[in-house]
């Protein structure tokens, strides 16, 4: 690993470290989360397999920095400290918001680095070339956008209403993720020519097959999609079956 080691502890939490691991896992959280997104997968992830959670700007370790709200300038900083750290294979997992970042991520590490994944995981969101389905709703009051993210995701904690100090500290990531989903611009560039997983909850409200379908789009090479009771936050109450999930393609890899 050359990166500066400081830069890397900044963007990357390794909960679980392995000596000479053959794949490492670039996870990449949910609008508003972190590496607690993750939480029990360095269990669940065989040995051969080390989960990188990435850190984002305005959260948890990082609370201090402001949030990012363009994906080409995120990625292009986790990529400039990435690059020069992958030094052998790595797969990305991402949910929701993630799973763009993610994508945008292997992009950018292809045209900076020449590093292309050997797999990509996308989970819970729509292909990015597909337009928005709902109203934009980053601009909105802060009250009016709690509603409107509630209404989708069934997810904002009654908390993040109630207590002020939580608000002040929660509601600007929160409003910074949104607005990277909603200012994105896809730009065509050749697929990957890693297999990509497209991963779907039964109930999501926000996506249906054929937009996790269209991620076959973006790959030359396998595609699947695998669908798990629930809905956009199956990740949490499927943990174990998604993670086993991951975890066959992973190993598919690594086999000659």
């Amino acid at each position: 690993m050359t990166a500066d080691r400081s830069d890397f502890d900044r963007w990357v939490l390794r909960p679980g470290p392995r000596t000479d691991p053959p794949l490492r896992l670039l996870c990449v959280p949910y609008a508003g989360g972190g590496p607690a997104a993750f939480q029990g997968w360095n269990e669940l992830l065989p040995d051969a397999v080390e989960p990188w959670l990435l850190r984002l700007p305005g959260r948890e370790a990082r609370f201090r920095e402001e949030p990012h709200t363009e994906v080409s300038r995120l990625v292009k900083e986790a990529a400039a400290v990435l690059g020069p750290a992958l030094d052998g294979p790595y797969a990305l997992f991402g949910h929701s918001l993630g799973a763009l970042l993610a994508f945008e991520l292997a992009r950018e590490l292809r045209r900076g680095y020449g590093r292309e994944p050997v797999h990509l995981s996308v989970s819970a969101r729509a292909a990015p070339h597909l337009p928005l389905r709902h109203a934009v709703v980053h601009r909105l009051p802060d009250d009016l956008l709690l509603e409107a993210l509630d209404r989708r995701f069934q997810a904002i904690p009654p908390a993040l209403r109630d207590d002020p100090q939580l608000r002040a500290l929660y509601l600007p990531v929160l409003r910074a993720d949104v607005t990277l989903l909603e200012t994105y611009a896809h730009t065509e560039e050749p697929p990957l020519s890693c297999p990509v997983t497209a991963y779907g909850g039964t109930d999501d409200p926000e996506f249906g097959p054929g937009e996790l379908e269209a991620w076959r789009r973006h790959t030359s090479a396998g595609f699947r999609v695998r669908s798990f009771p629930g809905g956009h936050f199956f990740l949490n109450t499927e943990r174990a079956a998604l993670t086993a999930e991951v975890t066959g393609d992973l190993l598919a890899t690594l086999v000659p």
